[in-house]
């Protein structure tokens, strides 16, 4: 892809870690899989769908390696999405390629809880 492209790219995945808190622009990037779904009662949720080859999710090791590869994503970008979206909790559902196989639940003292990995 162009620049150009990278650009229009990123315009369009509004909602995601990507668009929202990353600088710059990037081919492949696990931030642009973690699309903002909804914020309701102080809580946003998260859904995590395979979207380049920064997610691989083929074979059940590639599937926990992306879990784990998401956890360190929303461990580094979690307050920024607190203050962004007012809100105390994330909730996460990690998808592989036909269902949701995992999840996280983030809460405000940076606690984790994986769910299913």
């Amino acid at each position: 892809m162009t620049k150009e492209e990278l650009e229009i790219e990123k315009d369009e995945l509004v909602g995601t870690v990507y668009h929202d808190f990353i600088k710059g622009i990037r081919k492949n990037s696990i931030y642009k899989s973690m699309q903002l779904m909804n914020v309701d009662e102080k809580t946003a949720y998260y859904e995590c769908e395979p979207y380049d080859d920064a997610y691989p999710c083929s074979t059940e090791e590639q599937f926990f390696e992306t879990c784990k590869k998401l956890e360190r994503a929303f461990k580094k970008y979690y307050k920024k999405i607190f203050e962004k979206y007012n809100v105390d909790n994330i909730s996460v559902e990690i998808n592989d390629q036909w269902t949701c196989g995992a999840g996280l639940s983030i809460y405000q003292d940076g606690e984790i809880i994986r769910g299913n990995f």
